[in-house]
């Protein structure tokens, strides 16, 4: 079984059984971010994955029950940050391996900013690099968390998602094209051993990330949540709808389709 996994801190608790924990062995990892991990779905390359959310939107997957990647308040690891007050910017360089995060912050900007920034998807790079292309930028995951935004605007994408929708960001759900009830059990076990191993986890990410071991345990604890409750599921039919309203899919699915040909 080849499973897809994406390299940051806050995956590190759904995957951790997989990797080094109890059950190692039984899955092949794939690793990859976020948008090569979609097509690797799209095109049945591997069996499931800690998907983008908006990935789901675009083609038909099945969604894991009970899981999720979702922060209901500020995350800190979605950010955007602008050179320009946010209702003045003209272009935007989106991290071109982002699929929820950038579409998240298209319909944030329209509807509560009300700007449609031209988007240029970009490497993720220094802070300085990505705005010497546009007036401002989005990164995520730990490049994010270590970014240094001093004299920036920023904007928290899952803190405006929940200002503007009183609901938690749901940034990624585990995803494939069929579920099996074996492997959502093997899902639902591994995400239960790591939350029950967040301590080595972040012995071992702090290490890694070069962050302190609290930084590590308060956000995979307090401010990353796991579990695709009622309010999970219903801010991602709003996504959804948002989503088709502002044509996001669409395009989406266009791309998609020239990038098969």
């Amino acid at each position: 079984m080849r499973l897809g996994s994406l390299p940051y801190l806050n995956v590190k608790p759904l995957v951790y059984a997989l990797e080094c924990g109890s059950m190692v062995g039984q899955a092949e990892m794939i690793y990859a971010p976020p948008s090569s991990l979609a097509r690797l779905l799209y095109s049945g390359e591997i069996a499931a994955a800690p998907v983008s959310t908006f990935a789901t939107f675009v083609q038909p997957l099945e969604i894991c029950g009970g899981i999720c990647i979702s922060s209901d308040g500020p995350v800190g690891s979605v950010i955007a940050f602008s050179k320009v007050p946010f209702r003045q910017i003209e272009s935007v360089a989106i991290d071109g391996s982002s699929l929820s995060g950038a579409n998240l912050l298209r319909i944030l900007l329209r509807e509560r900013y009300g700007v449609t920034p031209e988007l240029r998807s970009v490497e993720p790079a220094s802070v300085d690099e990505m705005l010497s292309c546009a007036d401002a930028a989005l990164l995520i995951g730990d490049a994010a968390m270590k970014a240094d935004l001093g004299g920036l605007h920023v904007l928290d994408v899952a803190e405006e998602w929940k200002l503007l929708t009183g609901l938690p960001a749901v940034f990624a759900v585990w995803a494939g094209q069929r579920i099996s009830v074996e492997l959502e059990c093997v899902l639902m076990a591994s995400r239960s051993e790591g939350l029950g191993h967040l301590h080595d986890i972040c012995v071992a990410e702090s290490r890694r990330l070069g962050f302190s071991y609290e930084r590590c345990y308060d956000y995979l604890s307090q401010t990353i949540c796991y579990d695709l409750g009622e309010r999970e599921v219903e801010s991602i039919d709003v996504f959804r709808r948002m989503s088709i309203e502002h044509n996001l899919t669409q395009e989406a699915h266009l791309l998609w389709t020239q990038q098969r040909r």
